[in-house]
């Protein structure tokens, strides 16, 4: 087992999404988080706290399924946290701003914490979360 200091300090360095089409995925991230850190013609990465997400665009021609589903085995969504409703209510605003659907600032019913919940263009669940 890790030493619970050692475990504390861990991060997430990067988490690595297979995408369908990265132009339209980055449209999007630039729209929540600004410019890309680095682009290619298959690869966005961004900066978020610590973790580095990056998307690599595939082909497909192999692959019956064409969409992601958070009930199949894998990523079911990624969460973002932040610190207090005020917080929540700035990413609200950019969502809004920019068009990006959304289900507004709302209760977990597990946890009773604000959250908001939407997708991206390859349909993975993301959340902002309290």
């Amino acid at each position: 087992m890790i030493h619970p200091n050692l475990k504390n300090s861990i991060t997430i360095h990067h988490i690595v999404f297979t995408i369908l089409d990265l132009n339209e995925t980055e449209q999007f991230y630039n729209k929540i988080f600004g410019p890309s850190l680095y682009s290619n013609a298959d690869t966005a990465m961004y900066q978020v706290g610590q973790t580095m997400l990056i998307f690599t665009q595939k082909e497909q021609e192999n692959h019956a399924v064409k969409t992601f589903s958070p009930s199949n085995i894998g990523l079911e969504h990624l969460a973002f946290g932040l610190k207090n409703l005020e917080e929540l209510q700035k990413v609200e605003k950019v969502l809004t701003i920019n068009n990006i659907q959304n289900s507004g600032i709302h209760t977990d019913t597990s946890s009773k914490k604000e959250k908001i919940w939407l997708n991206d263009p390859s349909n993975i669940r993301i959340e902002f979360y309290l």
